[in-house]
């Protein structure tokens, strides 16, 4: 994906009317922390951050372009009024050169399992993992391709592809998919309960018996 660069301004003003009225020009409040500096104030226009937002995720690396100085910068948050869903904040996170960071990556999973070819349900239980790593080489996504998974068989964050001088921080050994056959549950489950029923009526079959051995047994005691 093309570099992101997102147009900025200086924010001087502060009182709420005057932030309104910039938001209704179309101007969103920003703020960018981070980068051993004091938090800077700016303003982004909302049509371009809209735009963008579109096509980022948390690791997704963006150049704020401050009236030609050039700031990189993850999006830390956004907030957006819980009515009319417009944007009213967003914070940035600046990034420093040659400094590592510890980020989260989204894990994309590519194909259709075997498995669910053969009737199973595949069940994503992670979708992102932290690592840390230079800027540079942070990736914005990490693609697995799942087409020969079996059933039961999950995948581990140890089964990623290798990724060149970014060191993974989360556990190895956590399941990030799996493929389950909620038919083949199903049917143990109608399995396992028609087993005591089958039993009852044995049994009741059995009592039944009994009381008929006897009732015969009375009436052959009576004729004699």
């Amino acid at each position: 994906m093309e570099h992101l660069v997102l147009r900025a301004a200086p924010r001087n003003v502060a009182t709420k009317g005057e932030l309104n009225k910039n938001r209704r020009e179309g101007r969103i409040p920003a703020v960018i922390y981070g980068g051993g500096k004091p938090a800077q104030s700016i303003f982004v226009y909302t049509a371009e951050y809209e735009k963008i937002l579109k096509h980022i995720t948390e690791s997704t690396i963006i150049t704020i372009d401050l009236e030609g100085k050039k700031i990189d910068a993850f999006v830390k948050d956004h907030q957006r009024d819980p009515v009319e869903k417009n944007l009213l904040h967003v914070d940035f996170v600046e990034i420093q050169a040659g400094k590592k960071l510890h980020a989260k990556v989204e894990i994309k999973l590519n194909g259709i399992p075997k498995g669910v070819r053969d009737g199973g349900i595949l069940e994503t239980l992670v979708h992102d993992i932290e690592v840390e790593c230079d800027p540079s080489v942070l990736p914005e996504k990490i693609e697995v391709d799942i087409s020969n998974m079996e059933a039961n068989q999950p995948l581990y964050v140890r089964d990623l592809p290798a990724m060149k001088d970014v060191k993974v921080l989360t556990s190895p050994d956590m399941v990030l998919a799996t493929v389950k056959f909620a038919r083949q549950e199903v049917e143990a489950v109608s399995a396992a309960e028609a087993a005591p029923a089958a039993e009852a009526g044995a049994t009741g079959t059995g009592e039944a018996q009994s009381a008929g051995d006897a009732k015969a047994s009375s009436t052959t005691e009576a004729k004699s």
